[in-house]
């Protein structure tokens, strides 16, 4: 009879990176180690590296969570009726998902420095969304009336969104202000305003 062969838990495994996130977010990702989380987790280190063998792995995972949500969000709009509401709410969520894993915006660059592997992956799915955004945007563009965008103009106005959402965070507490409803609703505003140029004719 051969030996019982184990599956991590599909649970156990969201479990982890729903704390994780929780840790990463209020102590940074330095602060907190293998044995801190298992602790918090309610289980085991050996249980925990059963799962994931190193915090690398964690952040990692961590990603390809980030990405399945961005790509919820994008799947879910409707590209054939865009309105002004379409586009705030969508934005809306985008920044909501950036504070859900506010940790890694503010540690982007580290975190991609320190781990090769997160690195290109990151590079992958960066390049894949801004692909994504520029067909959303030329979309967009197009039912508020805006003329013919050149590739150029195309890529602009899609890097101005994406420099924005990854920076907002950072930019607010460096000025001592929460991070509330209020910061995150004048981060919508302002892109709102940058694409009302190109949206006028969008109700």
């Amino acid at each position: 009879m051969s030996p019982k062969t184990y599956k991590p838990s599909l649970q156990t495994k969201n479990n982890i990176i729903r704390k994780a996130i929780d840790l990463f977010n209020e102590h940074g990702t330095a602060a907190i180690s293998l044995n801190s989380m298992a602790e918090a987790l309610g289980i085991s280190t050996g249980n925990l590296q059963y799962h994931y063998h190193s915090k690398e792995e964690i952040v990692r995972a961590i990603l390809e969570v980030m990405f399945d949500d961005w790509h919820a969000v994008y799947q879910e709009m409707d590209t054939t009726a865009f309105s002004m509401d379409t586009l705030r709410s969508t934005l809306r969520i985008n920044f909501n998902l950036v504070w859900k894993d506010r940790f890694f915006y503010r540690e982007l660059n580290a975190l991609l420095r320190n781990d090769e592997v997160l690195a290109k992956r990151y590079a992958a799915i960066q390049e894949g969304r801004l692909a994504e955004q520029e067909m959303l945007t030329k979309q967009m563009a197009a039912a508020g009336g805006a003329g013919p965008l050149t590739k150029s103009e195309l890529r602009n106005m899609v890097l101005v969104g994406w420099v924005l959402s990854n920076s907002w965070l950072s930019y607010v507490e460096s000025t001592g202000r929460p991070v509330d409803e209020t910061a995150m609703d004048e981060a919508v505003d302002l892109l709102i305003q940058f694409y009302k140029p190109y949206v006028e004719k969008l109700r």
